[in-house]
């Protein structure tokens, strides 16, 4: 149960990933209305990014612009411009007219008693006047433009006219309660062909109704072929991206003008429905099969800003200034541009868009087939997407620098952004791309936060391992660089530092326990504090001796140079400290201290429950060697001939003999380090003359060797070095010595 707690409190980059990921597919399923706000404007780009499209050559459009109004007069205009424009229409043998316009008022002829009035009071200039009595009984007998017109559209055979339902609402409803309003049957003709429901209780079932209708007069609805709705529904912008496709008005379905234009232009497929529990199932133009939401709309692959299909201006068509052959065979949609007339619409082209246009985008796209395809719910590409990169956004920032995970970070939404983009251009279809950025974005900000407190929870660790051990700058530095800190066995070149004080097991028998710990307390510190000043690494206390380390945790180039930095710092301190306790009554402390460099192993050694942070291996063992010999050569520093190898001029030091220390078989030299500078006086007579010594000692010249070393006493009659190698130069030429006698001394002893 411990084991499942903790893996609730402190979740893994991968669970918190995945449970981001469950949060936004949930989102998915509702879809709020503030997220489907942000993604239109990322719908709206697509369009932007992608630009126009070509348009196929079949729909022109007929528009009541600003020209033709300043022409015409103000709209609304007579009935005999539309009669007008019929006949070029009809002349020019377009295949369908279909009208964005409504005729839902009688226009009435010129009055009979004024025409009776006015040809009784002219009469007799009408007989001298032919061509006005021609002009008035033509008057009298066209008194009646709709009826005219009515003739038009029956003469032309392919008229389809719009009408306007009121009071539409996406509300649920079955095939039986739908809203009451006028007749239905002036309107019948835009009736689906084939409803079919595959379950006869629809509850709920979402379809947009309509309480009431706004029609053409009757007389010219029964002269066209056909009628459909030229409704819009807006989204909660304003602006128009899909179309409805049908609309439940009293108890029939009804098709919008797009398809009934369609239906005639196609010579005249079954218009289908197939509607379940949950909606619309299916909805097809004969072998066409439109893709339309459960409500029946449809998105529009809007094929540009305004004018991107052929406009002729109304004014220009009516006077013969266009062609007949630009109307040959063609869809003729006759709608308002004029911005006055207010069927301008906003779409993700333009904030100024003409309704007709939007018609001719939909005839255009079931024409083509290039509907556009936004999935929802769970089931989808953005899903896909979604899950993707998220889990590429999980995997790769927690091993790699802030800054690249933030340059990860937009890449990924880069890349999102060309996924969609590639979609919606190559196969027109566009994913919820607010989803995957807000995915990626949470999941970015989860895992930095979790990698923060895994981070702060590592500072945490590795200052208490650690802060007792190093330099608190030390500390910091693997605090800001943790990746040059690597915990556990490692192979490193190192440098040891052994230092121990010279007889104090006789020292603390002889002492109270109280003023040896105090003792203890006031040598340990300031040691201490000379190990850290050189970057060492104080790997443990032995009793009353110093164990340190250079070369880790974090490299040190001249790791060899600061621990003799240190060992001589050591001996200066001690030298201060001695004539304090002087002062005390305290005895005076000696130390002896051995450095090697080489190969070692560093990390944490030890049990699960219980390790320490320390190093093992041959070379340390030399230099614990190297400690101890001090007291058998009477020296305070020895160091290794590796740890020489490493250190620059700036040291003086001695080589004092070739030994072979107890548990190794190579000779090893060894040197006595005396200081830092240039040797000057005695003691640079020193070094050479003991230099000098050494070598006529290994080449068994005793008489020579036996005058330098005197000669060393002489200088320094305290000499150990020089004390032990005299008297071995003594000893030796009465012993006899092996062929391959080199000098080494080997020791038996640790």
């Amino acid at each position: 149960m411990k084991k499942y707690l903790s893996f609730l409190l402190r979740p893994t980059y991968l669970t918190a990933t995945v449970l981001v990921i469950l949060l936004h597919l949930l989102l998915m399923t509702v879809h709020p209305r503030f997220v489907h706000n942000l993604e239109m404007i990322f719908y709206d780009l697509m369009f932007q990014l992608r630009g126009p499209l070509p348009v196929g050559p079949e729909v022109v459009i007929v528009a009541i612009d600003d020209a033709s109004v300043k022409a015409i007069g103000r709209w609304p205009w007579s009935r005999r411009e539309i009669i007008r424009l019929m006949e070029v229409l009809t002349q020019s043998e377009a295949r369908v007219v279909g009208f964005d316009i409504i005729f839902a008022e009688k226009e009435e002829g010129l009055d009979l008693a004024f025409l009776s009035r006015l040809e009784r009071d002219l009469a007799q200039f009408a007989r001298q006047i032919p061509e006005l009595r021609r002009w008035l009984q033509q008057e009298l007998q066209t008194v009646d433009p709709d009826t005219k017109l009515a003739a038009l559209f029956q003469r032309h055979g392919n008229v389809v006219l719009g009408y306007y339902f009121q009071g539409l609402a996406s509300v649920a409803s079955g095939p039986e309660s739908f809203g009451m309003g006028i007749s239905k049957d002036i309107i019948k003709s835009s009736t689906f062909d084939l409803v079919r429901w595959t379950s006869h209780h629809c509850s709920p079932c979402p379809l947009v109704n309509a309480w009431g209708v706004e029609t053409n007069l009757p007389k010219l609805t029964a002269a066209a072929a056909d009628t459909g709705f030229f409704n819009a529904m807006p989204d909660p912008d304003g602006a128009i991206r899909s179309v409805p496709l049908v609309i439940s008005y009293q108890d029939d379905l009804y098709a919008p003008l797009s398809l009934a234009i369609l239906q005639r232009y196609l010579d005249d497929p079954p218009l289908q429905i197939t509607l379940g529990d949950h909606g619309i199932l299916n909805l097809a133009l004969g072998s066409i099969r439109l893709p339309v939401d459960d409500y029946g709309r449809l998105r529009i692959n809007f094929r540009g800003p305004a004018k991107t299909f052929p406009y002729y201006s109304f004014v220009d068509v009516v006077s013969g200034e266009v062609p007949l052959a630009k109307f040959k065979d063609k869809i003729v949609l006759v709608g308002a541009s004029a911005v006055g007339i207010y069927d301008i619409r906003v779409t993700p082209f333009a904030a100024v868009f003409p309704g007709v246009e939007v018609h001719a985008n939909v005839i255009d796209n079931i024409l083509r087939g290039d509907f556009l395809w936004a999935p929802t719910g769970l089931v989808n590409p953005t899903a896909l997407v979604l899950i993707f990169l998220a889990l590429i956004i999980c995997w790769v920032q927690p091993r790699v620098r802030p800054w690249f995970g933030l340059m990860l970070l937009a890449l990924m939404i880069f890349v999102a952004f060309y996924i969609n983009f590639y979609l919606f251009t190559r196969h027109q279809i566009y994913l919820q791309i607010t989803y995957v950025l807000s995915c990626l974005i949470v999941t970015y900000v989860v895992v930095a936060f979790l990698r923060f407190l895994a981070e702060e929870r590592e500072r945490k660790r590795i200052r208490a391992a650690f802060q007792n051990y190093v330099a608190p700058e030390v500390v910091n530095t693997m605090l800001q660089h943790p990746e040059k800190l690597k915990l556990g066995g490692e192979k490193r070149e190192m440098t040891v530092l052994f230092s121990d004080i010279r007889g104090f097991t006789s020292l603390s028998e002889q002492m109270e326990p109280e003023v040896l710990v105090s003792l203890l307390h006031s040598y340990l510190n300031p040691m201490t504090e000379i190990v850290f000043q050189h970057k060492g690494t104080m790997d443990k206390y032995i009793g009353d001796a110093i164990m340190a380390i250079y070369g880790a945790p974090l490299p040190l180039p001249d790791h060899a140079a600061r621990a003799c930095e240190t060992a001589l710092d050591m001996l200066a301190t001690l030298t201060r400290l001695w004539e304090g306790w002087r002062a005390q009554g305290l005895p005076e402390l000696k130390i002896g201290i051995g450095i090697n460099s080489g190969p070692m192993t560093v990390g944490n050694m030890g049990s699960e429950r219980l390790f320490d942070y320390t190093v093992i291996g041959d070379n340390v063992n030399l230099a614990s060697r190297l400690e101890g010999l001090n007291k058998y050569y009477g020296t305070a520093i020895l160091i290794s001939e590796a740890t020489q190898k490493l250190l620059p001029p700036i040291f003086i030091l001695r080589e004092v003999d070739r030994v072979r220390v107890k548990g190794k078989k190579a000779p090893v030299s060894i040197f006595e380090l005396r200081g830092q500078g240039q040797p000057e006086g005695k003691e640079e007579e020193l070094l050479q003359a003991f230099a000098a010594g050494l070598t006529a000692f290994r080449q068994q010249h005793w008489e020579e060797a036996e005058k330098l070393f005197a000669h060393c006493l002489g200088l320094y009659p305290d000499d150990g070095p020089t004390k032990l190698l005299l008297k071995r130069t003594k000893d030796l030429p009465g012993s006899p010595l092996p062929p391959d006698w080199d000098g080494t001394a080997t020791l038996t002893e640790k």
